[in-house]
């Protein structure tokens, strides 16, 4: 439900999304986006470079020690070069959790996406 409420409030700038690999020097990251589908399953999509805000090593530190994470961007946009605003690390077992939850109740899904 975690992942549920959070997409309530931010549906347009919310990204579920795996690390793939942190650059430092150009200050990005390659990520590419998730989805859960109706039976629990994790569904890879595009991969996307985002940029990393200059001034906040608090997103980085959460990137650096994370698998999955949400990711918002500036003007919640999901396009390469977007900026990251927040990030929150998602635990496996947060995953895990909103994985049942989709197989429990994938018509509120399919609501949404309608």
């Amino acid at each position: 439900m975690f992942i549920s409420l959070i997409a309530d409030t931010y549906a347009d700038g919310l990204m579920l999304a795996k690390v793939n690999s942190i650059n430092e020097q150009k200050n990005k990251v390659n990520v590419t986006l998730l989805d859960v589908d109706n039976l629990g399953s994790v569904i890879p999509g595009k991969d996307i470079e985002l940029k990393l805000p200059p001034f906040d090593d608090s997103i980085l530190d959460i990137l650096e020690s994370s698998f999955h994470v949400i990711i918002f961007t500036e003007g919640f946009s999901d396009e390469n070069d977007s900026t990251i605003i927040s990030a929150i690390n998602l635990t496996d077992d947060d995953l895990n959790r909103e994985k049942e939850n989709m197989i429990k109740f994938p018509s509120d899904k399919l609501k949404k996406s309608v």
